[in-house]
């Protein structure tokens, strides 16, 4: 299957010379909207990437223009998955020579693939154990905190071990980051600094949809997209398990095909990570994998890096995460560094230590 089997001429678009705070609306329906200058394509809007700043009124979206790959109507779908994950966005533009013919979606390539490919497989087979969670006391300054360190998307919101609700960057989005026309700038400031002290159970969206781990993908799948929701939580008996998104599904569609037994693939600010060496890191992660191959089989290897404004001895902070799927589960590390080599080092270090306690060493 090639981009052309999904193309939606359905796209969000969005002149560079509009207010920031007019993207809201648009982002009902998708996490990317298409920027266009003078009629032309300029880039995409990500949702997500709003967070990172400060947001004063009257903002102009050409401000947050972040460049997407140009798929052709020939791109191999598995290619499709990887650069969505890649560069994380999840709605790339279809482009036949240099006109716009429209957009692929997360959405369409779930429910496609999704069918023929892994649909009846166990939910819980994609969920990862580290699970990064909120109470309804907590305030937005630190769920923001932990979407930007980690991320992600949505917390479970937990209460005395049980799941009450879940917050999401959206609610943020639309209840704290974007700003009004009203107030002047310094007002504003100090709006966004009083709403940062709100308590989570303030935007939290209670009692949320759940799954058990034994729901099938296919299922899950077609609840998310029903109830335009990028991932749902999963919990048993009560327990809470973890989250399973849109981007976690894409993995295995992206590593479809590729010879090697486990796959890996970078993604993230790769662009901004300084020193980022793209075959010193296979390097150092082929060396890993291959101590621990007989144990881990198949799978794929996701690194996430991001690159801090901390520097130390010339050398960035880089934060780096790991996540593994393989037949015995799915296994998730993260740590920083001064640098790219340090903090992949040190991200497989605490990976390492996982997959040794799982084998019972």
């Amino acid at each position: 299957m090639i981009a052309k089997d999904f193309v939606s001429d359905d796209c969000r678009v969005i002149d560079e010379n509009e207010n920031i705070s007019r993207a809201l609306s648009l982002f009902e329906e998708t996490d990317s909207i298409i920027v266009t200058r003078k009629k032309e394509y300029a880039g995409v809007l990500v949702e997500k990437e709003l967070t990172r700043v400060k947001l004063p009124p009257n903002a102009k979206v050409k401000n947050f223009i972040k460049h997407a790959p140009k798929l052709s109507p020939d791109t191999p779908i598995e290619e499709v998955a990887r650069l969505m994950l890649e560069n994380e966005i999840f709605s790339l533009p279809v482009f036949e020579g240099k006109k716009l013919k429209g957009v692929v979606k997360v959405d369409d390539l779930l429910k496609n693939i999704v069918e023929k490919e892994f649909g009846y497989e166990k939910i819980g087979k994609f969920v990862s154990k580290d699970i990064k969670f909120v109470s309804p006391g907590d305030n937005i300054g630190k769920v923001i905190k932990i979407f930007r360190e980690n991320n992600i998307s949505r917390l479970p919101v937990v209460d005395n071990g049980k799941v009450v609700g879940i917050v999401t960057m959206h609610d943020l989005m639309e209840k704290v980051i974007l700003p009004e026309e009203k107030p002047e700038y310094g007002e504003f400031i100090a709006e966004k600094k009083r709403y940062l002290k709100i308590p989570v159970k303030g935007v939290m969206m209670p009692d949320p949809f759940t799954v058990t781990p034994d729901e099938s993908v296919r299922k899950v799948v077609e609840e998310m997209i029903e109830r335009k929701i990028g991932g749902v939580i999963v919990e048993s008996n009560g327990k809470l398990e973890g989250i399973v998104t849109k981007k976690d599904l894409l993995e295995p569609i992206a590593s479809t095909e590729k010879e090697e037994k486990i796959f890996v693939q970078f993604c993230g600010e790769l662009n901004k990570v300084e020193d980022f060496d793209r075959s010193e890191g296979m390097t150092l992660l082929k060396n890993f994998l291959r101590k621990h191959e007989a144990f881990l089989e198949t799978g794929y290897l996701y690194v996430y890096l991001k690159q801090y404004r901390e520097r130390k001895h010339g050398l960035f902070l880089v934060y780096c995460k790991l996540r593994l799927s393989c037949p015995k589960g799915v296994f998730t590390a993260a740590d920083n560094g001064w640098g790219f080599h340090a903090a992949l080092k040190n991200a497989i270090s605490a990976m390492e230590k996982q997959i040794e306690k799982a084998r019972g060493k």
